[in-house]
């Protein structure tokens, strides 16, 4: 009896033994409890949001896997703390433990100079450390990303410009309704500045419908960019919860079909909307140009200028917001996520935007990181006026210059495919957004620079080019062997692209491949090729079904405000999030919900942005910087 109970003994020690040995994997995101935090310490409390880069097995830094799946834990790691938490857990300590731990309390004293970053860093950095080792018998290398206090924080000029910006226009907005009732004030075209605030203006210009018959044949173009509109308003919020930190991650390792449908597709949208403003640009360049009796720098400068006024006012106005109170709506870990690392990069690089170079790869840092399409685009359609110009100049070598400049579009898109090895399939799930490297890299290189946005603003160019001959009674080139060619190698790379994108999304392959460096290539342009021909083909023909829908009047007031829910929605999706808390559970259903409440706020505040400050500002300055600048010209 005494040696039953002695080898029973014997194996309880053991296994106690090989527990203890044993380590478990950390979880991506703990979060310590901010509400308890701020309500425990009051004015003291303290917030550090860290990123975790656990140390290898055997030494070292863990290095990106090729794949991530619940079988293959991140070793990169999202944790917070509360500062006092951790400063009582470390003074619990022994001296040689803290020594150990490579802290020191005499850094971390309230009198300390500098950021809370810094203050706390070290004590920050020291406490995780110990939780790792004491809990999972990991190490690791901390980065202290982001530290708040309870502290109360105070508007400073920024936010105060962005309100006396708001108030003034309503001012202004109250003011010209109701001293400017005159027909031939609101009907100017060179209306002063209180004269072009009047809301009879600005709600006559949104119920209008231009009867030109360029606009009557395009209508339905503001359907497709009302649709687009939408998708990417979808998109974003759907990407939103793989952003933020959650208690069930393991629900976003794995993708869904649905999920790698969204990722294989998502890069093209944008593309339809740079073919879209290339087909605009040719369609009303070219017989405007035609008009002229010789080259006027005058002339390029007013195309430029219009785009110009037509695109700041917002754009300035919601900087503005980001860099301010947007930054302020809420404290938090999850007010970090989503307003306050979107809010800072527009403090420092808000001179980016204005100049339209916030998408040249050379940073790593974004204001609103969702505007670096109004960068390409503006990139593009300066390089587009150009070649229009030569396109107008010499005729005859329209075919030869479209040739040269598809050669160079796509080889550019193959060479820095090459070049960086970039996967042809873009993939967006929480283990990308964890490493990010191979992620951010694809987005800074082959995505958001205007140069390798080029195929698809001459699609459009080529698209209108066609319109305008047709329209002058030019041969209808759809009637050639060439272009039938075409139109099939359009609509045969839809199918193919996405169908053999499913097939190898999880497929091992060699991205250094030229192989794979030409089918990035041809993910890059068959959309943009797609859409064209869809232009073309509605050239003088009869709508169909889908366009005489998108011809509604509807999609006419919807696509005017398209603009500026495309700068507003990421803001309102962000500040949707910022009150979750970091340790609840992944909800698609309460994601699609917010889709929904993203894009009835977003309308909504386009439609107000629309008739006080994009409107009344754009009547005015066309006025002045353009009409009077052509009179006087002809005079």
């Amino acid at each position: 009896m005494d040696c039953v109970v002695l080898v029973s003994k014997l194996a309880l020690l053991i296994s106690v033994a090989a527990l203890a040995e044993k380590t478990f994997d950390p979880p991506i995101y703990k979060y310590d409890n901010y509400e308890i935090c701020k309500a425990k310490y009051n004015q003291e409390a303290t917030f550090c949001i860290t990123k975790i880069h656990l140390d290898s097995e055997d030494g070292g830094n863990c290095s990106i896997p090729s794949a991530i799946s619940p079988d293959n834990h991140p070793n990169i790691l999202s944790w917070s703390v509360c500062v006092q938490d951790c400063k009582h857990e470390l003074m619990s300590l022994t001296p040689r433990e803290r020594a150990q731990l490579n802290y020191r309390h005499d850094e971390t004293d309230e009198s300390n100079q500098g950021d809370l970053k810094h203050r706390y860093g070290n004590l920050t950095k020291a406490c995780l450390i110990n939780r790792l080792q004491y809990h999972f018998n990991k190490t690791g290398t901390i980065e202290v990303q982001y530290c708040e206090s309870n502290e109360e924080q105070t508007s400073d000029w920024v936010a105060m410009l962005f309100l006396g910006i708001c108030i003034t226009s309503i001012v202004l907005t109250g003011y010209a309704t109701l001293t400017n009732r005159t027909a031939e004030s609101l009907n100017s075209t060179e209306p002063g500045l209180v004269e072009a605030f009047a809301i009879q203006r600005s709600w006559r210009t949104f119920l209008d419908i231009p009867t030109t018959k360029t606009y009557q044949d395009f209508r339905y173009i503001e359907g497709v960019r009302v649709v687009v509109c939408l998708i990417i308003v979808f998109m974003h919020t759907w990407y939103e919860v793989i952003m933020l930190p959650t208690s069930n991650p393991e629900k976003l390792l794995e993708i869904s079909l649905f999920g790698k449908f969204i990722n294989i597709m998502s890069p093209t949208y944008v593309q339809i909307f740079l073919t879209i403003s290339g087909l605009l640009v040719a369609v009303y360049f070219l017989p405007e140009a035609g008009k002229e009796e010789s080259f006027r720098w005058s002339f390029l400068r007013n195309k430029l200028l219009k785009r110009l006024i037509r695109l700041m006012p917002t754009y300035v106005l919601w900087m503005l917001f980001t860099a301010s109170l947007y930054g302020t709506m809420n404290n938090g870990p999850m007010a970090y996520h989503t307003l306050k690392m979107h809010s800072q990069p527009c403090r420092e690089f808000w001179w980016t935007n204005l100049i339209f170079t916030n998408n040249f790869p050379i940073r790593d840092s974004f204001c609103m990181i969702h505007t670096w399409y109004l960068g390409a685009d503006m990139q593009v359609f300066v390089a587009a006026l150009g070649f229009l110009t030569l396109m107008w100049r010499f005729p005859d070598a329209f075919p030869k210059m479209v040739a040269i400049v598809s050669l160079s579009a796509v080889s550019i898109l193959v060479f820095i495919s090459h070049a960086y090895a970039l996967d042809p399939i873009f993939r967006l799930g929480l283990g990308d957004m964890l490493y990010g490297i191979p992620l951010f890299r694809w987005m800074l290189v082959l995505y958001i620079p205007g140069y390798t946005n080029i195929w698809s603003y001459l699609c459009g160019i080529t698209a209108g080019h066609m319109y305008v001959t047709i329209s002058n009674g030019g041969p209808d080139l759809r009637d050639t062997t060439l272009y039938k060619i075409i139109r099939f190698l359009s609509s045969s790379l839809v199918v193919a692209v996405i169908a053999t994108s499913f097939v190898v999304y999880n497929a091992p392959y060699d991205r250094s491949s030229i192989w794979t460096a030409l089918m990035n290539a041809i993910t890059r342009i068959y959309i943009p090729l797609f859409v064209s021909v869809c232009f073309v083909e509605g050239i003088a023909r009869p709508a169909g079904s889908i366009r005489s829908l998108f011809n509604k009047p509807v999609f006419s007031y919807l696509g005017k405000l398209c603009y500026i829910v495309f700068i507003v929605h990421y803001s309102v999706i962000k500040v949707l999030y910022c009150r979750d808390d970091p340790n609840g559970t992944v909800d698609y259903v309460t994601n699609i919900v917010r889709f929904g409440i993203t894009t009835v706020v977003s309308f909504a505040l386009a439609f107000l942005i629309f008739l006080f400050i994009e409107q009344p500002l754009v009547a005015f300055l066309r006025g002045k910087l353009v009409t009077q600048a052509d009179k006087r010209k002809t005079q």
